[in-house]
């Protein structure tokens, strides 16, 4: 998938994207009160594939309702919740016929 595309799910989904520079963070998907939106920290994407990367991520967070606060510090739920949003972007970037014939194509 490419990002354009991407961009146009969240659209899509009415998910703000905005370029928030936070520290030691690319991405972070944000609901307050029914509200949705992606904060880029397009300082710290230094390409087309970490941008994409993070992007996909964060809608996985959307799309599979893999949320925390902010504030937490139960590791088990965050690793669960970003392993939610991984596999959601994982799917979306290389769908599995991709994958398969990239497999069957490696020799």
């Amino acid at each position: 998938m490419e990002l354009n595309s991407l961009y146009d799910i969240a659209e899509k989904e009415n998910i703000k994207i905005y370029d928030w520079q936070i520290e030691d963070v690319d991405g972070m998907y944000l609901n307050y009160h029914n509200i949705n939106a992606i904060a880029l920290n397009y300082d710290r994407l230094g390409t087309y594939i970490d941008e994409k990367c993070t992007l996909a991520e964060e809608l996985g967070h959307y799309y599979m309702d893999a949320t925390y606060p902010a504030s937490t510090t139960d590791k088990t739920l965050i690793d669960k919740q970003e392993y939610r949003a991984k596999k959601w972007s994982y799917i979306c970037l290389i769908p599995f016929e991709n994958l398969k014939s990239a497999i069957l194509n490696r020799n």
